[in-house]
């Protein structure tokens, strides 16, 4: 374990973090959340096995945005010496900050797989992948986990992680069988926080600042997920910033469809298809529209250009827009 290591400095500053995402957390989304004050945003999960064998597709979901300080690149697997390979080769193309192991996603064709959430009944399986990892690349492990997983709860997990060199947790407040459910528990999280003494991270419906807040009191890392699509600003709302009116929100939608479109750009995605990639975004920025059939069929910027500066009586132009940090080499 790093002791005073990119974790325990970047939470001293009492910001929320991005989660990953699957399909959200790609880097024009990072770079909108950091822009708002995330404390460090979390890439889409990466394959270990696809990687090592050569898939170039997990190097694209790592890539950084051009000058991203704060990368931090989650990966997912379970063959320990496979998945420290990855993070090897993570390490040495990008540089990360830290690297975040899977140990959350309850999706199917994942868990059905021995992955994601289901490590959670591999506790000692788990550690080894920790110890992996952290033997292999000289920068902070963290792992993202739920409280339970059938019948293994994080309370027996936590400290064998942290014993095999974990620098923090974070613990999605909800169990694998709830998915996306019902109330996140959080005062499970709390009493989790006492049992080790590397970082606790909480995940699970915070979208206020007196939540935030309360949570941070308590000496807990607050990590946004879904509250935070279509709302990159949430960062900066839930530590007192005003909300951003109707009209901003469409700007700030503009802005990401054209930091969007510049960085699927680079691997060879037509605007076309970038705007098909973009459309569960634009959607979650307009959930206010009563009517959003129109949206579904914008499949250009030029199009979405003349829908926001028609309906919210604005004048942006794709070229008010910097797109040069969405500039990468893979």
């Amino acid at each position: 374990m790093h002791e005073n290591n990119f974790y325990t400095e970047k939470l001293k500053q009492k910001q929320a973090i991005l989660a990953p995402m699957a399909g959200y957390t790609d880097a024009p989304f990072r770079y909108l959340a950091n822009s708002y004050g995330s404390a460090w945003a979390v890439t889409e999960m990466v394959s270990a096995k696809a990687l090592v064998n050569g898939n170039l597709q997990g190097i694209e979901i790592a890539a950084a945005y051009k000058n991203e300080k704060d990368l931090v690149i989650q990966i997912y697997g379970r063959e320990p010496e496979l998945v420290a390979e990855a993070g090897q080769i993570l390490f040495e193309k990008y540089q990360p900050k830290a690297l975040d192991l899977n140990m959350g996603c309850p999706v199917k064709k994942i868990i059905s797989k021995g992955m994601g959430s289901s490590l959670m009944q591999e506790p000692e399986l788990a550690a080894k992948i920790v110890n992996s990892l952290v033997n292999k690349v000289n920068i902070p492990i963290s792992v993202k986990m739920r409280l339970t997983y059938k019948d293994k709860a994080a309370a027996s997990i936590i400290q064998g992680l942290e014993d095999a060199g974990a620098s923090l947790i974070a613990i999605h407040a909800r169990t694998a069988e709830q998915k996306y459910t019902g109330k996140a528990n959080w005062q499970e999280i709390v009493k989790l926080s006492k049992l080790v003494k590397i970082p606790i991270v909480g995940s699970g419906d915070i979208t206020s600042q007196a939540e935030f807040e309360n949570y941070s009191k308590q000496g807990l890392g607050i990590m946004i997920a879904r509250a935070s699509l279509g709302k990159p600003w949430i960062f900066a709302s839930l530590r007192g910033a005003a909300e951003p009116d109707k009209k901003e929100i469409a700007k700030i939608c503009f802005k990401h469809a054209v930091l969007h479109c510049a960085w699927y750009q680079n691997i060879g995605l037509n605007e076309k298809q970038s705007m098909q990639k973009f459309r569960s975004k634009l959607l979650a920025y307009l959930v206010f529209l009563e009517d959003k059939s129109e949206l579904r069929h914008i499949d250009s910027l030029d199009n979405l250009r003349q829908f926001i500066n028609s309906y919210f009586n604005l004048e942006i132009q794709e070229s008010d827009i910097n797109t040069k940090p969405m500039q990468r080499e893979l």
